[in-house]
């Protein structure tokens, strides 16, 4: 399975078809929007796999920049859109060399991103007949994905792609997706892997679910479970174990006023029996987003995004004080971001 890093948006994670690049969170208000667009399945619950992606659009899928980033996007047209950025990662002159094999310093990376919407969609509500998505950048890491929407019941969903240079680490996966009233089944077949699970919303407050997942080249087969439970309409409480990691996660999500967020999750492993918690806040304004966190470990993140008509402006800065590591970043974004 693949290493999810878990401080930016990363093209390594096998649900990346299924997930918004930037995990919006789903602020659940739909009701100044027209009566044709709004949610007609108000009881159907999340995917398994994306049970917690309003709680970690902030604790941990923020895109923190270390560096410069320079982003270039726009639209050739209603369907096709295409994304350039380059990365330059602050300099290491000076510094010790990581001893750790697998934490070599950043480099410097160009990233291209397109994404095609099959059909004729002609507002953001229409719902295209299919979508295709590629990513690819300088160090190696290839990504492409296919979405295919048969009716109101069936998607299918298909990912390949390379974690780096080396064709030996492909992997692909198909996802097909059976989605109902008050519940959503998903299947998986992939790359050394196959798997089914399912959400299912009982009452009005509480869904649960659970995954079985096989690995074929261990011949073992583990068990997962999900649970959310609706305190109100602004507060959330979710957990889920995950078999393959053999972990715990509690998440909690509160909406304390109109455009503004707290979000806390805590992580036990039963591997290693470290835990972990981290809370954090998002703030919204008209042209603007504030993203706060920090963790157990004394590891402070803020990232300040001001949004423009056609461009954007990012500032980051991350603080950890056991490390006595202190980082920036900031980026400029211009075209359709």
């Amino acid at each position: 399975m693949a290493t999810i890093n878990k401080e930016q948006v990363d093209m390594d994670n096998p649900a990346f078809a299924q997930q918004d690049p930037h995990l919006k969170i789903n602020e659940d208000d739909d009701t100044g929007l027209p009566l044709q667009f709004r949610n007609r399945y108000p009881r159907r619950p999340p995917l398994f796999d994306g049970l917690l992606n309003n709680v970690r659009a902030v604790t941990k899928k923020v895109e923190h920049i270390k560096g410069f980033k320079f982003e270039v996007a726009g639209g050739l047209s209603n369907n096709f859109h295409l994304a350039h950025s380059w990365l330059i990662p602050p300099s290491n002159k000076g510094k010790a060399p990581n001893p750790n094999p697998m934490k070599q310093p950043p480099v410097p990376s160009y990233t291209l991103a397109a994404q095609y919407l099959g059909g004729s969609p002609k507002t953001p509500f229409d719902h295209p007949t299919y979508v295709m998505t590629g990513r690819w950048d300088s160090t190696g890491k290839l990504e492409a994905a296919i979405i295919k929407r048969l009716n109101e019941m069936f998607n299918f969903r298909f990912c390949a792609f390379y974690l780096n240079s080396d064709p030996l680490n492909a992997q692909m996966h198909l996802d097909c997706d059976i989605t109902g009233e008050d519940y959503v089944h998903s299947i998986k077949i992939g790359t050394g892997l196959y798997s089914f699970n399912m959400m299912q919303t009982i009452g009005n407050r509480l869904v649960l679910g659970y995954e079985m997942m096989t690995l074929t080249e261990r011949n073992l087969s583990l068990m997962s479970y999900a649970m959310k439970i609706g305190i109100n309409k602004k507060q959330n409480f979710y957990t889920q174990y995950v078999g393959a990691s053999d972990q715990l996660i509690l998440a909690y999500n509160h909406r304390l006023l109109d455009k503004a967020y707290f979000m806390s999750e805590l992580e036990y492993s039963n591997q290693t029996g470290e835990s972990r918690a981290i809370l954090g806040y998002r703030q919204r304004f008209a042209l603007s987003e504030v993203i706060v966190t920090v963790n157990s470990n004394l590891k402070f993140s803020s990232a300040l995004t001001l949004q423009g008509f056609a461009y954007q402006l990012k500032l980051c800065a991350i603080a950890d004080y056991h490390k006595d590591s202190y980082k920036f970043g900031y980026g400029i974004a211009m075209g359709q971001v």
